[in-house]
C-alpha cells in the first residue's frame, strides 16, 4: 500500500511548483507582446513610427534581390501557408496525444490553429492596409497586408508544437532541444521570407509574431498551470501505466 501510494502518475507535465514560475514567466511574456502588437497597430493606424521604415527596407530587398535566395525564400513562405501549418499542428498533437493517452494536445492543438485564424482575419479586416506596390510582389496574393498570417501562424504552431514535444517526458531530452532550435529560427525565417518577397511590411511581421507568440503564450500557459491538477484525477490516472 505505500508503494502504491509512492508513486506519482506521470502524465507528461512539470511539477506544479515549476508551472507557477512558467505561468507567471509566461504571463509577463504574453503582456509584453500584446503591449507590442497593440504599439505596431497604432503605429500603422497613425501612419508613423515604426512605419516610416516599412518602404525603405522593402524597396532594398527588392532591389537587391538573387534567383538563389529568392528561390529559398519561396519554399520557406510555403513553410508558413495554412495547410502546412494545420498539417504540422495536427501531427503534433495526434502524435502527443497517442504517446500521453490523453485528448488535451488535440484541443490545444485546435484551440491554436483556430485561434490564430480568426484573430488574423478578424484584424486583417478591420485595418485593410494595402500590401506593398505590386511591381515588388514575387508570389501572387491579395487580401490585406496587417497584420502577417504567415508570420502568426508560424509563431503560434512551432511554439506550441515545441512545447508539447518538450513537457512529454517521455521523449528523449535531445528531441525537445531539436524541436526548439528548430522553432525558432524557423518562425524567424519564415517571417523575413514575407517581406523579402514583397508580399509584407516589415511592421506587418513583427506584428504577426507579436500576435501569434502572444496566442501561443496564453495557451502554453494555460496547459502548464492546468494540466498538473489532472494528477490524481481520473483523467490522469488513465495516464499512468500499470
Amino acid at each position: 500500500m505505500p508503494q502504491a501510494e509512492s508513486r506519482t502518475p506521470r502524465i507528461g507535465f512539470v511539477p506544479w511548483r515549476a508551472a507557477v514560475v512558467i505561468a507567471v514567466a509566461g504571463s509577463a511574456a504574453v503582456c509584453a507582446l500584446a503591449v507590442l502588437f497593440a504599439a505596431i497597430l497604432d503605429n500603422v493606424l497613425d501612419g508613423d513610427g515604426v512605419t516610416v521604415w516599412d518602404r525603405p527596407v522593402s524597396s532594398w530587398l527588392a532591389a537587391h534581390r538573387e534567383p538563389g535566395v529568392t528561390s529559398v525564400m519561396r519554399a520557406l513562405t510555403d513553410a508558413g501557408n495554412p495547410p502546412v501549418l494545420a498539417a504540422v499542428m495536427a501531427a503534433v498533437a495526434i502524435g502527443t496525444a497517442t504517446r500521453t493517452r490523453t485528448l488535451w494536445p488535440i484541443a490545444l492543438g485546435a484551440a491554436a490553429y483556430g485561434g490564430f485564424l480568426l484573430m488574423v482575419v478578424t484584424v486583417k479586416l478591420a485595418v485593410g492596409r494595402p500590401r506593398p506596390p505590386l511591381p515588388e510582389h514575387v508570389v501572387a496574393i491579395d487580401g490585406s497586408s496587417f497584420p502577417s498570417g504567415h508570420a502568426a501562424g508560424i509563431a503560434v504552431v512551432a511554439l506550441v508544437s515545441a512545447w508539447m514535444v518538450t513537457v512529454e517526458n517521455e521523449w528523449p531530452w535531445w528531441i525537445g532541444v531539436t524541436a526548439w532550435a528548430t522553432a525558432v529560427p524557423l518562425v524567424a525565417a519564415v517571417g523575413f521570407s514575407r517581406v523579402y518577397l514583397g508580399v509584407h511590411y516589415p511592421s506587418d511581421i513583427v506584428a504577426g509574431w507579436a500576435l501569434g507568440g502572444a496566442w501561443g503564450g496564453v495557451l502554453i500557459v494555460a496547459g502548464t498551470t492546468v494540466t498538473p491538477l489532472w494528477r490524481g484525477s481520473p483523467l490522469g490516472r488513465r495516464r499512468c501505466r500499470p
